[in-house]
């Protein structure tokens, strides 16, 4: 199939931008790499009127490290993360999640501001940039305001956005010298979306057990999901000494599943999240602190 007629802009600054964006009203849609939009649009599950593309505001593509941390262009490619063409301040998180998403010509055009605007929860950066806490600045005629993109991401293909609003940068706080990162990506084969997404952040006391840590999981529900009852299992004690069948119990509460009353499937996918989020950490626990 193919998508329905549309209007096509493409301004070059971000005031023309939001201009074009307001007169659209909930008509209008922005388009930066296409890799989301454009199958769903051609599937006529999306028939927007208005196509406002932002390749073409330079602004957006501009990455710049700061006092704190850095911020992305919401246009910064996938493939500009895995080579090194933005600044990381992560210390391989981001290249490492840029490198797994699709393939090669889906990292040469998708972008991270749209990948946050399509809000699936089994991309990458749904999940990678909530547990970093990232921050999301957007902008429409109206101003401009900043939403944490725990806050941003509201459930599948739902975002806190106003129809005039597009995301102008994400902010991301460099990590501490003493924070190890993990990350896990269960799927069929490379490139597709996961099946489940696990990400470990912490530290660790100098016996090896987690002295504290941070679990967030993709692809369970609606939105990344951070798993505080798991983390409480897994404090004081090594991911070495937890087999993932320990992580279920918890890995159930935080996901909102009552274990007695799940069928076979959902147990089964169950157990894959523990194991995706067993290796997360022991991912994390396979890296130095300063690396």
């Amino acid at each position: 199939m193919k998508a329905p007629d549309f209007q096509y802009q493409r301004p070059t600054t971000l005031d023309e931008a939001t201009g074009l964006l307001a007169a659209a009203g909930e008509d209008g849609k922005v388009i930066a790499g296409g890799q989301s939009l454009v199958p769903i649009m051609n599937m006529r599950l999306a028939e927007p009127g208005t196509l406002v593309d932002l390749t073409g505001v330079a602004a957006l593509r501009t990455s710049r490290e700061t006092a704190t941390g850095a911020s992305y262009g919401a246009t910064t490619t996938h493939m500009m993360f895995e080579y090194g063409l933005a600044p990381d301040v992560t210390r391989g998180l981001l290249p490492h999640a840029a490198a797994g998403i699709g393939y090669p010509a889906i990292r040469n055009r998708g972008t991270l501001g749209g990948s946050l605007g399509h809000s699936d929860s089994s991309a990458e950066w749904p999940t990678v940039m909530s547990a970093l806490d990232a921050t999301a600045h957007v902008r429409s005629v109206r101003g401009t305001r900043a939403v944490p993109v725990r806050e941003l991401l509201l459930g599948f293909f739902t975002t806190a956005l106003e129809p005039d609003e597009l995301i102008t940068d994400v902010e991301v706080r460099r990590l501490a010298p003493t924070v190890r990162w993990g990350m896990y990506k269960m799927c069929r084969k490379p490139g597709e979306f996961a099946e489940s997404l696990g990400v470990a952040l912490g530290e660790r006391d100098a016996d090896g057990t987690w002295q504290d840590v941070e679990l967030w999981l993709g692809a369970a529900t609606d939105r990344p999901l951070r798993l505080s009852g798991t983390e409480a299992a897994v404090r004081g004690r090594a991911a070495a000494d937890l087999a993932p069948v320990r992580l279920v119990e918890p890995l159930a509460a935080d996901i909102g599943q009552n274990l007695s009353a799940i069928d076979s499937t959902a147990r089964h996918a169950l157990q894959l999240h523990a194991v995706t989020v067993h290796r997360a950490l022991r991912a994390a626990e396979g890296r130095t602190a300063h690396e």
